[in-house]
């Protein structure tokens, strides 16, 4: 990471740069115009280190997630989904960023659903020096008690609509058990990369790896989890 040098009043401060999240396509092209096509290819992207992401894949066909450059593709075969470390897919909406180094508070607040979720995330953000003006990505790890999730799966020819976008959709949930959600925060860009109604945009997988799913709902016991931000 490089890193800016300013003089002040004789002093030099050494000031790191903000993380860039960066956005192919557009969730309202999807909800309100069907634009299922791909506006990047993940192969284009994990050969650079330490990049995080999510999306919906292209055709809405699945679910997308990049850890540190590893990316994990959960789609729908046979009516279950299933989760494969792919770089050959591509996606409809990625949200994504480059970050070499995370720092990491634990969450002390009694987590009971995605709202206090969201009201968690950016209070710890802030104490960790984050700025909520700015869109920024997250790590949260730790045991819950239940993970409420969706993965997209769109039938082709089936006239797609804002009312009817998760009529395909798979449904599940991960109860008391360990699980890792990657988030991207902003209160600038719904209908870019969150929906209207959240600040929050939200993968989460299973500590085994076998399910990708976009974020329902969340709860978890106070002190359980760890919130990372960009360092």
């Amino acid at each position: 990471m490089k890193f800016f040098l300013v003089a002040f009043f004789g002093a030099v401060l050494i000031i790191p740069p903000k993380t860039d999240v960066k956005v192919a396509g557009e969730m309202k092209k999807i909800m309100r115009q069907a634009d299922f096509s791909a506006h990047i290819a993940l192969d284009t992207l994990v050969n650079h280190p330490h990049i995080y992401g999510l999306g919906p894949a292209e055709g809405i066909k699945g679910e997308v997630l990049i850890i540190d450059s590893k990316p994990y593709w959960c789609k729908v075969n046979a009516e279950q989904p299933i989760t494969v470390i792919t770089e050959k897919v591509k996606a409809a909406m990625l949200v994504y960023s480059q970050v070499p180094k995370w720092k990491t508070i634990r969450i002390t607040d009694q987590i009971k659903d995605y709202t206090s979720l969201e009201k968690a995330v950016e209070k710890f953000a802030s104490q960790k020096g984050q700025a909520l003006e700015e869109p920024f990505p997250f790590l949260i790890k730790g045991n819950i008690n239940i993970a409420s999730w969706h993965v997209i799966d769109w039938k082709e020819g089936v006239a797609h609509t804002f009312d009817n976008h998760k009529q395909f959709a798979k449904y599940g949930s991960f109860s008391n058990e360990s699980v890792v959600l990657l988030g991207f925060y902003s209160n600038k860009h719904h209908s870019i990369f969150t929906h209207h109604t959240t600040n929050m945009h939200i993968h989460v997988m299973d500590k085994k790896k076998t399910i990708v799913g976009h974020l329902e709902n969340f709860s978890a016991g106070t002190g359980t989890l760890t919130l990372s931000i960009p360092e």
